[in-house]
């Protein structure tokens, strides 16, 4: 009789834990990537009742310091548990920007987070390299056929060696960089950016389509994302 009432006792917990709602299980939002309606990458609940908006320069050393601050205590603290999503959308200052834009987005969506956090994590090499670059050739990367001169700049400055540690190859990362439609969605958040949000620096944050006033690091940030309701 107690193996049978110990073998229905369990049978009862695995069945409770099989029908339990979707609502009710622990589910690791950090791991959900969707895209936007406006082409930017979305980490986290899709369907979030906070929606968090960062509007990012690749050439920006204060986004990479964004980066780096924000990664685990953004994702730990709000969009793990579904509360808050955070979309990365991109506003472009130069040419070189536009080009590691077009190659974070290379490999799907499932890549971009990693693409992302390398392109901003060896930004303090890499953007030595485009200041040590002698104007003579800088020239060149605003002259000619525009996919010859993303080529140009991925190869000078070293991005193709950074997206190569992510799996993805030389020719792979050609093929980025020509996708116009890639192209068009990365000028189109920068102009939305530009002429409806009215950012006026990066990296600039809106919280459910409102405009951060004066908040242009995690500290600032932070402050913000604690007072909002979480239920």
């Amino acid at each position: 009789m107690k193996l049978r009432s110990a073998y229905l006792a369990s049978a009862l917990v695995l069945a409770a834990v099989i029908t339990a709602p979707a609502s009710a299980q622990q589910t690791d939002w950090s791991k959900r990537v969707t895209l936007s309606t406006m082409g930017g990458h979305v980490l986290g609940n899709p369907l979030a009742k906070n929606r968090l908006v960062e509007y990012v320069s690749y050439t920006c050393n204060h986004c990479a310091a964004f980066e780096v601050a924000s990664k685990t205590p953004l994702k730990s603290g709000y969009i793990t548990k579904g509360h808050v999503s955070a979309e990365v959308r991109n506003y472009v200052r130069d040419a070189v920007d536009f080009t590691a834009a077009l190659l974070a987005r290379c490999g799907g969506r499932t890549k971009f987070f990693g693409n992302h956090n390398a392109l901003m994590a060896s930004q303090n090499i890499w953007l030595k390299t485009v200041q040590s670059t002698s104007p003579e050739v800088q020239k060149t990367w605003y002259q000619g056929e525009i996919n010859a001169r993303l080529k140009k700049i991925a190869a000078d400055v070293g991005f193709y060696g950074i997206i190569a540690k992510r799996g993805i190859t030389k020719a792979q990362a050609n093929v980025c960089l020509a996708d116009k439609d890639a192209q068009d969605k990365i000028l189109a958040m920068t102009k939305y950016g530009t002429e409806t949000v009215k950012i006026t620096g990066t990296p600039s944050f809106t919280i459910n389509d409102k405009l951060l006033d004066a908040v242009h690091s995690w500290p600032t940030l932070q402050p913000a994302l604690a007072a909002l309701p979480l239920k």
